[in-house]
């Protein structure tokens, strides 16, 4: 006997994609969230999204479009620094197109849009631990502020979307193939404030600032995104390696004292800090009566850190795959496998191609990044193609003039070419991504000598 069809622990993004589609597809669903039922949706972020991740999510599970109230402001491209700041490529057309929005509203929108389809929402709820039986999931127990003792509850299936920390991930059987934990060297540390500036006003607030250190933010960087004229988030993530200092240290010394709108009268609307991963996909998402959504299973751009837009298909793949185990009435690890397929194809590929390019970013120096920026070696175009298609590529008279450009540095070029063979490489082995559980261990071991390899350069 289930008390549930599915149980989702975490309503974020991902969480409350889940619920939604499996709610409006006849499934009793119970979303959990140990927050207020008044705060879920309030979390460390860059409140900004490309409008492409939302119609990506009404072709899929037909999301209404997002109310006016939750937007801020409009963003109409990005602009990358140079460590230097003597140079900045502006990253414009449909993909950088979107809006500045409330964290907060947004997320209380979603969990709304999943009750009204169906959904039961409990608030104020701890996911204490995962049940087993032989094994395999058979649902978990909760906590409440209203009762001493642990409850249990049985489902179908259990997703665990609690996060960056993988709460109930961490708690799988040693012989899951499931991916227990996620190495410190794939996890992003940030920290972020949001202001009103009454006394500094932003020229072109539609447009979005990463400014690149290495010596900062090694294998990440600072943003400062505002959100209409007098109000901005700004904030900065870095990888968390051996010896990196903390996010606030580097906010307060370094942040505080660079930007001039840092010097005048600001009004502090929120502050916080956060974690995500920054690594290809959890290498299967999927178990007996089990699966990952969002921050848990790792569906977050290697490269900045973002995770809405990844989130909102790893939710949507998820409760469309579900409905349709359900409907078979067989959630065994073969018949949620699916699920695999279709998020690594809608993006899992180019998460793992971003992944790769990743170690290849952390390498760089200021040094050759400046370089690089002012002979014109890296352009707008090459970023934005390379964010949106995990490829690193240039036409063949156009590569003959850059290298003339970068003859100053050719071991760089020499870099970027390899890693560009090594990002089609492991687009190749995603492309192949097994069809059944059986193929999973031998299809790991091809990534191991890519990763290898991009590590070393």
């Amino acid at each position: 006997m289930v008390d549930y069809d599915v149980i989702i622990a975490g309503a974020g993004t991902g969480g409350a994609t889940t619920a939604y589609t499996l709610a409006k597809r006849g499934h009793s669903v119970l979303l959990i969230d140990r927050k207020e039922r008044h705060m879920i949706g309030l979390k460390t972020c860059g409140d900004a999204i490309g409008s492409h991740h939302f119609r990506e999510l009404q072709e899929l599970v037909g999301f209404p479009d997002m109310p006016s109230n939750i937007i801020e402001h409009d963003v109409a491209g990005i602009d990358i620094i140079s460590p230097d700041r003597e140079h900045r490529l502006r990253m414009t057309g449909p993909t950088t197109s979107g809006f500045s929005f409330n964290r907060l509203k947004m997320g209380q929108w979603f969990v709304r849009l999943a009750e009204e389809a169906g959904a039961e929402v409990r608030a104020s709820t701890r996911v204490k631990r995962l049940t087993f039986e032989n094994s395999k999931v058979t649902g978990l127990k909760i906590s409440t502020k209203d009762s001493d003792q642990d409850k249990e509850l049985k489902a179908k299936i259990v997703v665990d979307a609690t996060g960056a920390v993988g709460m109930l991930r961490r708690q799988l059987p040693e012989t899951s193939p499931v991916e227990r934990e996620i190495a410190k060297e794939d996890v992003m540390v940030a920290w972020r404030d949001v202001y009103e500036t009454p006394e500094y006003t932003f020229d072109t607030p539609e447009f979005l600032e990463i400014y690149w250190d290495q010596e900062q933010t090694p294998g990440g960087y600072i943003w400062v995104f505002p959100q209409g004229s007098n109000r901005v988030n700004v904030g900065l993530g870095l990888m968390t390696l051996p010896g990196h200092r903390r996010p606030q240290e580097i906010y307060d010394s370094f942040v505080r004292t660079t930007y001039d709108f840092m010097k005048t009268k600001l009004v502090t609307l929120d502050s916080s800090g956060g974690i995500a991963p920054v690594r290809r996909p959890i290498d299967t998402l999927v178990d007996d009566n089990f699966m990952l959504v969002g921050d848990s299973g790792a569906q977050v751009n290697p490269i900045h850190g973002g995770g809405i837009g990844s989130s909102f298909l790893g939710g949507a793949h998820a409760g469309i795959v579900a409905s349709e185990a359900l409907e078979a009435n067989d959630t065994s690890i073969e018949s949620l496998w699916s699920y695999n397929p279709r998020y690594m194809e809608s993006y899992g590929i180019k998460q793992a191609s971003l992944d790769v390019f990743r170690w290849f970013l952390l390498n760089v120096t200021n040094d050759e990044i400046n370089f690089a920026f002012k002979k014109q070696i890296v352009k707008a175009e090459d970023l934005l193609d390379t964010s949106m298609t995990g490829r690193v590529k240039f036409g063949t008279g156009e590569k003959l003039r850059r290298l003339r450009s970068g003859i100053g540095n050719v071991p760089l070029l020499l870099r970027v070419s390899k890693i560009a063979g090594l990002m089609e490489d492991v687009k190749e082995v995603y492309r192949n991504y097994p069809d059944s559980p059986k193929g999973l261990a031998d299809w790991k071991r091809r990534l191991v000598p890519i990763y290898d390899a991009a590590k070393g350069l």
